[in-house]
């Protein structure tokens, strides 16, 4: 073999995701190349370190799910070069499984791995606190109309929040295994900092995706009689209870929640939906469905190429009161994919993540990525953008990861 050690390779392949996780803030092609560099280092690692019948089954069961897009896409009259350019920002999807051999299979030391990921997203979102205390008045007004607050990355601010939904939850997960000192006072000084990140500048997809992967964790802590929780409930509750009542001070805060609940008016009494979030996104959604509801469109979906006019054909039948300029794509990737290739392919993606996720994760992390991760999907496409998949690939990695150390741990013991 070309490389002298697995460790050679384990090197590789986190170093490639930590310049992936630095570099989609601004330059998506060096992301894309470290991306290609994850997917060759598994590649090798699989067949000369952690051949498994199952996982190659798998691999080409996803292989497969790629073929059939691109199949349907091209059958429906788009252009070969479009048809593949529609599936190279999903292209880490379709190697779920090799991606995840080496995390599956290898130590990673953790605490630094962490401090590697979750820097670069506090120095973005620390420029972007330090701007909006700046001018907090304006910006929080933003926020009432549902508009994004200005970040110093290239990344869309609902795939911002998941990127740092996913580190903050992976350190989570990580928490009840810090023991040294030092390191524990660094990781818990970045932990705090992008909580407060999320909490003030970030989409509420992504403090979706984090309160309930910390309530599936929290109720798991329970179950097992952590040693994180051997203090009073009613202490850890009046806890909650001060933190939220500080968090909902914030102007920001304040207003994203005043914002959804003139969102959720607007909506159930038949309000303008123009400049609301959550209306705008039910009136895509109508829309999307709208495409559907004729039955070979629902077969079949009618491609990446058409699938815009097709969107906005829809809206037209559908009479919305958006104006133009608001009529957003689905923000649901199951329907984007339903509408574009149709039902059986959107299920079929969706049921062989869930699958190999079962194969490789205990019930307890399956629902720690799961949930968060089809929670946040039901209001943003995430794997139609390059930030979305990465974002979901840091958080299986990261639990991957630390279920293996634990794993290794284990069976030494």
């Amino acid at each position: 073999m070309w490389y002298q050690s697995p460790k050679t390779l384990t090197s590789v392949y986190f170093g490639s995701l930590v310049v992936a996780a630095a570099s989609i803030h601004f330059s998506p092609a060096l992301t894309s190349i470290s991306t290609i560099l994850m997917i060759i280092s598994g590649l090798v690692f699989f067949f000369g370190e952690a051949f498994e019948r199952r996982t190659l089954w798998f691999q080409a069961a996803f292989i497969g799910l790629m073929g059939l897009m691109f199949g349907i896409d091209c059958y429906s009259g788009t252009p070969i070069s479009s048809a593949w350019s529609a599936l190279q920002v999903m292209l880490p999807w379709f190697f779920i499984p090799i991606i995840l051999v080496i995390p599956n299979n290898s130590n990673v030391a953790s605490t630094r791995f962490f401090m590697a990921l979750s820097l670069p997203l506090w120095w973005i979102a620390g420029a972007s606190l330090l701007n909006y205390l700046r001018d907090w008045r304006f910006l929080s007004q933003m926020v009432l109309e549902s508009k994004p607050l200005p970040l110093f990355s290239q990344v869309y601010h609902i795939e911002f929040s998941l990127l740092i939904t996913a580190v903050l939850l992976g350190m989570t997960l990580f928490l009840p295994r810090l023991s040294n000192p030092k390191n524990r006072w660094i990781f818990m000084s970045l932990y705090g900092l992008l909580f407060i990140s999320l909490h003030i500048i970030s989409a509420r997809t992504g403090l979706l995706g984090y309160w309930l992967g910390i309530l599936i964790w929290i109720l798991f802590q329970l179950r097992s009689k952590s040693k994180l929780f051997k203090v009073r409930p009613q202490y850890v509750l009046l806890g909650l209870v001060v933190l939220g009542a500080l968090m909902i001070q914030i102007p920001s805060v304040k207003n994203r929640i005043r914002n959804t609940q003139e969102d959720l008016t607007a909506l159930w009494s038949g309000g303008d939906l123009n400049h609301k979030s959550v209306g705008q996104r039910v009136e895509a959604w109508k829309a999307t469905w709208g495409i559907l509801e004729n039955k070979q469109k629902a077969f079949l979906g009618v491609g990446s190429a058409q699938f815009e006019s097709e969107l906005l054909a829809s809206y037209e039948r559908q009479h919305t009161s958006l104006y133009i300029s608001n009529r957003i794509g689905p923000h649901n990737q199951t329907l984007q994919w339903a509408a574009t290739y149709g039902w059986p392919v959107a299920l079929l993606a969706w049921g062989l993540f869930i699958a190999y996720l079962i194969k490789l994760l205990p019930w307890r992390l399956v629902l720690f990525v799961g949930v968060p991760i089809i929670a946040a999907s039901m209001f943003e496409s995430l794997a139609q953008r390059q930030a979305g998949i990465l974002a979901l690939l840091i958080l299986w990695i990261s639990v991957q990861a630390i279920e293996a150390k634990r794993g290794n741990c284990k069976k030494i013991s």
